[in-house]
């Protein structure tokens, strides 16, 4: 397996894949991204959101690495860097992706390795993220130490047509001085 940081400029070689992987999500439940969009459309309107990125990580503002196995890709992880003057020591987990044909194989655990690795490397020492309430990402997140920080109400809106309650989480990676944190991008 190879973990691979993806730039703005190589991100469209994988926009295809990336839109695969997001759709199996969807398909077994692990995002509420496009739930409304069907078929080709659905596959579309994944293949524009990662290329809205494309922006956002030339700025640096957002982090993405992929899981190749095989030539295929297999996952996918984003650690949105906070740019607010009092969040320079924050990032934000965003869309753990691990393809449903390689669940259990640590692809998700690997992806988190690098993500915290980079966060660590540009002093980013807190980590957060939401998950829906009740998914099965609770107990991962817990196995990899994070904790649990409460609920928001109707946050996510899911494929029922019901909004339901994310759970926030966190992990510190390091505790430390504020006055030791510089902003590296």
């Amino acid at each position: 397996m190879n973990i691979v940081q993806l730039t703005a400029e190589n991100l469209p070689q994988y926009r295809y894949a990336l839109a695969a992987l997001m759709i199996d999500a969807i398909k077994n439940n692990m995002t509420t991204a496009f739930q409304h969009s069907r078929g080709m459309q659905r596959h579309q309107d994944a293949e524009r959101y990662f290329h809205s990125l494309r922006d956002q990580m030339a700025r640096h503002d957002l982090l993405m690495w992929i899981a190749i196995v095989d030539s295929s890709l297999v996952g996918s992880v984003q650690m949105g860097i906070c740019q607010r003057p009092d969040g320079q020591n924050r990032a934000e987990v965003l869309q753990l992706l691990v393809h449903s044909g390689v669940q259990h194989e640590k692809i998700g655990q690997r992806l988190m390795q690098a993500l915290e690795q980079k966060a660590e490397s540009h002093q980013r020492g807190l980590l957060y993220l939401d998950v829906i309430a009740g998914s099965s990402a609770e107990d991962f997140y817990r196995s990899h130490g994070y904790h649990y920080l409460g609920e928001l109400p109707d946050y996510a809106l899911c494929s029922d047509g019901h909004s339901h309650p994310s759970a926030i989480y966190y992990k510190r990676l390091r505790t430390g001085s504020a006055e030791n944190v510089v902003s590296s991008y």
